[in-house]
C-alpha cells in the first residue's frame, strides 16, 4: 500500500486494516472510510437525541470522525466505547468493499440474503464492531464477504448435550463439536475434520446442511462477547418447547439440540454449541430475513408493490400474535435478525422467529430466572424491538408517508391490556450507545409516538 493511502487513515485499527488489504481492496477501503464514519457519525447523533446520556458538551458537527467527537466529549469510562467505535469505522468501510450479489433477489438463498445486508445493525455505532478480528478475519469470516468457514469438529470426551444430538455429529461415544475456527485456534482446540458452512447475519451462528448452527465466539460483536453460557445451553432445548406451546401465528425456528465441553466438571462457556433446525422455504416461497428488505439503496422493499398493501399484510401477521403474547406475559426480541419473513410473489405470507435466547417472561418455574421480568420490562421488549426497531425500520424503507404508513400498523394492534401504551405513550427504544458505556445499565431511551403524529 502506498504512503498516500496511510495518510488517508485517521486511526490505527484504519491503518492496520489498510496494510494488511491487497493493492486493490485497500483503494476501495480507503474510498469507503468518509462514508462510514459518517454512517456512524449519524448513528452517534440519533443517540445524543433520545438516549440518556452524560451531558454532549461540544458540537457534533465540528467533528468528521467519531472516535475524534467520543474522545472530545471525554465522558467517564468511555475507553471501550471509543475503542469499539475506531473498529466499528473500519468494519463497516471494509464491508463496503465486497462485490455485490449478482443473484436476483426473488432467487436468492436464505443464506445469500442474509449476507446481502452489509452495513449490519442499523442503528448501532458498533454495527461492524469485531473488537480482536483483524482484516483478513473479517475477511475470512464476516457474512458481508460471503465466505465458506470451515467449522472444526472437535471430538469431545467430556461433554454434556440437551436435546436430540444428530448422529452425523457423534464419534462413538463422543460427539462431534462444531467450533468456530476464529475460537479453535485461540483455544489450540483440536480437530477431528471439518463442516463447511456459511455465516450468516450473526457471524457465529452459520448454515451447514440441515441446520443453523450457533457457535461460540470470545470476541466482542457488535454489543457483547459472543460466549454461550451454561445456563444456556441447559435450558435451550426448554426454552425452545415452551414456545413451541405459547407462541400462535408465528412460527418458530427450533432449538434441536445444545452441547458443550465440560471444564472442571462445569459447561464451558467458550466451547458451546445449539443446534438449530434450518428453515425450509416452501415452493414458489422467497425466505429471507426482516432486514433484507430494507438494507441496501434502494432497499429491495420499495419494489414489492404498494406499501399500504404490503404493510398491511406484514403487520397482520405479526402484530396480533406479539400483542398477544405480551398479554400473556411472553415478550419476544422480534427484531430485524429475529424475524424471517417469507415472501410469496413479493408479499409477505409467513413469519418465523429465531434466537430464542433472548426471550422475557412472568415469573414461572419451569423456566430459568434469568428470563423472568416484570410486566413493564416485557412490554418494554417487545415495544423496543418490533415497534421502535423492525417497524421503523419498514415505515423508513417504503415509499409513502410515514404518518399514513403508521396507521396502518395501528389498525392492525388488537385490543390488549398493552394497546393503549403502544398507541398514546412515547416508545422506548434500546439506548444502544449506553449500553456500550455502561453495560449495566437498566435505562431505556424513548421515540416520540409515531402513532399520534
Amino acid at each position: 500500500m502506498c504512503q498516500d493511502q496511510i495518510i488517508l487513515t485517521q486511526t490505527p485499527v484504519e491503518s492496520d486494516f489498510a496494510a494488511a488489504l491487497d493493492e486493490r481492496r485497500a483503494e476501495r477501503f480507503i474510498a469507503a472510510l468518509p462514508g462510514a464514519r459518517a454512517a456512524i457519525l449519524a448513528r452517534l447523533r440519533r443517540a445524543f437525541a433520545i438516549e440518556p446520556l452524560p451531558q454532549v458538551s461540544v458540537d457534533p458537527v465540528e467533528y468528521s470522525h467519531p472516535v475524534d467527537l467520543l474522545t472530545a466529549l471525554r465522558w467517564p469510562g468511555s475507553e471501550s466505547l471509543i475503542t469499539e467505535v475506531a473498529h466499528s469505522v473500519a468494519g463497516l468501510a471494509l464491508s463496503r468493499t465486497t462485490s455485490p450479489l449478482t443473484t436476483p433477489f426473488p432467487l436468492r438463498t436464505l443464506e445469500e440474503h442474509e449476507q446481502s445486508v452489509v452495513d449490519g445493525h442499523p442503528l448501532h455505532p458498533c454495527c461492524r464492531n469485531r473488537t480482536g478480528f483483524t482484516a483478513a478475519d473479517h475477511l475470512a469470516y464476516g457474512p458481508e464477504h460471503r465466505p465458506v468457514v470451515p467449522l472444526r469438529l472437535h471430538s469431545a470426551a467430556q461433554h454434556v448435550v440437551f436435546g436430540d444430538w444428530p448422529d452425523e455429529l457423534r464419534d462413538g461415544g463422543r460427539i462431534l463439536l462444531p467450533v468456530h475456527p476464529w475460537q479453535a485456534d485461540r483455544l489450540n482446540v483440536p480437530s477431528a475434520g471439518t463442516l463447511d458452512a456459511r455465516p450468516l447475519m450473526a457471524l457465529r451462528t452459520l448454515s451447514a446442511g440441515a441446520w443453523h448452527v450457533k457457535t461460540t465466539l470470545s470476541a466482542q460483536i457488535t454489543s457483547a462477547v459472543r460466549d454461550i453460557s451454561g445456563g444456556s445451553i441447559a435450558t435451550a432445548t426448554t426454552v425452545s418447547d415452551f414456545l413451541d406451546a405459547a407462541v400462535e401465528g408465528i412460527e418458530l425456528q427450533h432449538n434441536r439440540a445444545s452441547a458443550a465441553v465440560l471444564t472442571d466438571g462445569e459447561p464451558d462457556r467458550r466451547l458451546g454449541v445449539i443446534l438449530r433446525d434450518k428453515p425450509v422455504p416452501r415452493e414458489g416461497e422467497t425466505l429471507l430475513p426482516l432486514a433484507a428488505l430494507t438494507a441496501g439503496d434502494p432497499p429491495p422493499i420499495r419494489a414489492l408493490g404498494d406499501p399500504f398493501e404490503w404493510l398491511a399484510e406484514f403487520c397482520a401477521l405479526a402484530v396480533p400474535p406479539l400483542m398477544t403474547l405480551l398479554a400473556r406475559g411472553v415478550a419476544l426480541e422480534a427484531h430485524e435478525q429475529n424475524l424471517l419473513v417469507g415472501l410469496v410473489h413479493g408479499r409477505p405470507r409467513r413469519l418465523i422467529y429465531r434466537d430464542l435466547a433472548d426471550i422475557r417472561v412472568s415469573p414461572r418455574a419451569d423456566l430459568p430466572g434469568r428470563l423472568h421480568a416484570s410486566p413493564d420490562a416485557l412490554r418494554a421488549k417487545t415495544f423496543a424491538t418490533f415497534f421502535s426497531t423492525a417497524v421503523t425500520g419498514l415505515v423508513g424503507a417504503l415509499d409513502a408517508p410515514d404518518a399514513e404508513l403508521w396507521q396502518v400498523v395501528a389498525a392492525t394492534v388488537p385490543d390488549t391490556p398493552d394497546r393503549h401504551a403502544l398507541l398514546h405513550d412515547p416508545l422506548p427504544a434500546k439506548p444502544l450507545t449506553l449500553m456500550r458505556l455502561d453495560p449495566r445499565t437498566t435505562q431505556w431511551a424513548y421515540l416520540p409516538n409515531p402513532f399520534r403524529s
